[in-house]
């Protein structure tokens, strides 16, 4: 899946239950890594762990950055393969290192010895004072958290009150057990002639002797404080969680240890009390370095290992125009997509569960930047792909059905304009609307088509108006609003409805006048010359249906509809041909024609010379 830089934190979570477990998985990763380097750290591990945090780093941009951008499958399918092939490469590498961390943790003690130290340390300040006088050599490890019997399994076990005649008798030379290292736990020597790990670190440039790298081993493996006497110059060394300092004198023992160690004998008294020196803080800023990048790299492959992809997911996009633009949407019509995802299983089913019916409906706020009036096209993966929706779930679209999205964009215009009753044939009086006028929102090419003067919105009457009675106000209290002018039709109109009250002022009825005669009239000249032919006689007797008055039309009479049809010089075509003339109609006052006018198709035909 190609990554683009600029979208890195729509990896990240957006909810505050989903950011605290972010931050829990963080600091736990890094927890775990921080205990991991601290095991490395001093030990050959220490290069191949760098070695491989540029691995995957390297690996990790080229791949995830490069690779997913220009569709490198096999590449992809490689790296996969690859990651496979470091995790058993980092078993085999760190092998010793990940035995000693075992080690160390199966080591710490539940239970916390502790006694006196004043006694203890003075005796070792003697014994060492004593050893390096003679230049005798010495190595002495301290328990302090981590139990250190499995090691004094190996030497000989002497459980012997700890004094310095005893350790000075220990290493002197030629002694069967002045060889190897001795154990002290609490105020005992627990055994002597014990075989302690020799460090092998990358990190320690000096030259060292056996002794001293024995107690950075020892101080590698465990947490246990280490005292050393060189041999070949008496001078007296102190190794602690893989660190060696050497010492100037054997007084300078006496403040290390109490530092060290502490007043009493307790887990953590020299940690607690070590001195914050500038080693120690660009000790700090190297793990640091370490820690926060491979923490980050560790995450962001757990999070795209756990990453899936679904597709078929239906989603309706409802856009988000502003007051003042309007969208509409020609591809697709139904604004409807089918979208493959890519994110975590909860997200995708989460959204799932919202498309379960229906599309899950998606909300697009138009950018500014299409503010001008145009025909836009997009393709549908990039716009979904921005949307805050998809994006608060850390879901990635990586396609879209229909491909692309084609939309009209157009400004709106907003006008208050008054309300007044559609046109009817029946009469009405005081006619009032609650509020007099409506807020509409209309588009400008349409809005500038209709003319000033009917720029009315109207609402229809007629339903009301049946079941209205004569001469008595009528209310009611919402009535909606016609939602066009013309062939115009308004985006938004405020309020859609309105309180009405009318006064109906007559009823007027429809009555359908049989048989009427229509008469043909013509100027004289044309009837001395010509004569009227016509194609369908029958045409001369024509139904009426007229409107009007109640009482008007009851007292209608047949002979009170004229009809008639006038002919003209216009009939003269060559050759000659029927053509349809408009029947014309005069009623009484009053009376309307409600049905489309008849007509009657005739043509002039020349007489005779004789005029007949």
């Amino acid at each position: 899946m190609p990554i683009d830089l600029t979208n890195l934190l729509r990896l990240f979570p957006r909810g505050v239950d989903e950011i605290l477990a972010l931050l829990v998985e963080l600091l736990l990763i890094g927890l775990s890594i921080n205990w991991c380097v601290s095991v490395l750290q001093g030990t050959r591990g220490t290069r191949p762990l760098k070695g491989v945090l540029m691995v995957l780093v390297v690996a990790t941009l080229v791949v995830r950055l490069v690779a997913g951008r220009f569709g490198w499958q096999r590449l992809e399918l490689l790296y996969q393969y690859f990651l496979v092939g470091m995790a058993f490469i980092t078993l085999v590498a760190f092998q010793p290192e990940l035995r000693r961390a075992v080690i160390r943790a199966g080591d710490v003690r539940l239970s916390r010895y502790r006694s006196p130290q004043s006694k203890i340390i003075a005796t070792l300040l003697k014994a060492a004072a004593t050893l390096s006088k003679h230049r005798h050599g010495a190595l002495i490890a301290i328990e302090r958290d981590v139990d250190l019997r499995g090691w004094a399994e190996n030497g000989t076990l002497l459980n012997a009150e700890v004094t310095s005649s005893l350790l000075t008798s220990i290493f002197f030379p030629n002694s069967p057990l002045h060889d190897l290292g001795v154990i002290i736990k609490g105020d005992r020597v627990l055994a002597a002639n014990c075989q302690f790990p020799i460090a092998e670190s990358d990190e320690i440039t000096e030259s060292l002797g056996s002794r001293h790298l024995a107690a950075v081993g020892m101080s590698y493996e465990t947490d246990a404080l280490l005292v050393v006497v060189s041999e070949e110059t008496g001078q007296i060394s102190i190794a602690d969680r893989g660190h060696l300092v050497r010492l100037a004198s054997p007084e300078q023992l006496v403040d290390e240890l109490e530092k060290r160690l502490g007043a009493k004998y307790g887990p953590g008294a020299g940690r607690a009390r070590a001195s914050w020196t500038p080693r120690l803080t660009w000790g700090s800023v190297r793990r640091a370095l370490v820690v926060v990048p491979l923490t980050m790299i560790i995450w962001y492959l757990a999070d795209q290992a756990t990453q899936v992809e679904s597709e078929g997911i239906g989603v309706a996009l409802e856009v988000n125009a502003g007051p003042e633009r309007i969208v509409e949407v020609r591809e697709p019509d139904s604004r409807n997509f089918e979208v493959t995802l890519r994110g975590s299983q909860r997200a995708i089913d989460a959204i799932r569960a919202v498309a379960d019916n229906k599309p899950a409906a998606i909300e697009w706020t138009l950018p500014r930047s299409y503010s001008e009036a145009n025909t836009y096209s997009l393709p549908s993966a990039e716009l979904l792909n921005r949307l805050p929706a998809f994006e608060a779930r850390g879901l990635t679209v990586l396609a879209a059905t229909p491909a692309t999205l084609t939309f009209d964009v157009d400004e709106l215009v907003t006008a208050t304009i008054p309300i007044q009753p559609s046109s009817t044939s029946t009469r009405i009086s005081d006619v009032t609307f609650s509020p007099a006028t409506v807020k509409v929102a209309m588009r400008r090419r349409e809005w500038e088509r209709v003319p000033e003067d009917q720029r009315i919105a109207e609402v229809k009457l007629e339903a009301l108006i049946k079941s209205a009675q004569p001469g008595k106000l009528t209310s009611v209290p919402r009535i909606g609003v016609e939602r066009t002018i013309g062939n115009a039709r308004f985006v938004r109109i405020e309020p859609d409805g309105v309180a009405v009250s009318f006064r109906l002022v007559e009823v007027r009825d429809r009555q359908t006048i049989t048989g009427v005669s229509v008469q043909l009239v013509t100027s004289p000249q044309l009837w001395k010359q010509y004569d009227l032919v016509l194609a369908d006689p029958n045409e001369l007797r024509i139904d009426v249906e007229v409107e009007g008055d109640h009482s008007t039309l009851e007292s209608l009479r047949d002979q009170d509809v004229r009809a008639w049809v006038t002919a003209t010089p216009d009939l003269l075509v060559a050759p000659p041909e029927f053509r349809s003339v408009q029947v014309e109609l005069n009623l009484p006052a009053g009376v309307t024609v409600i049905q489309p006018m008849r007509t009657v198709r005739m043509r002039l035909q020349e007489r005779g010379a004789n005029g007949q």
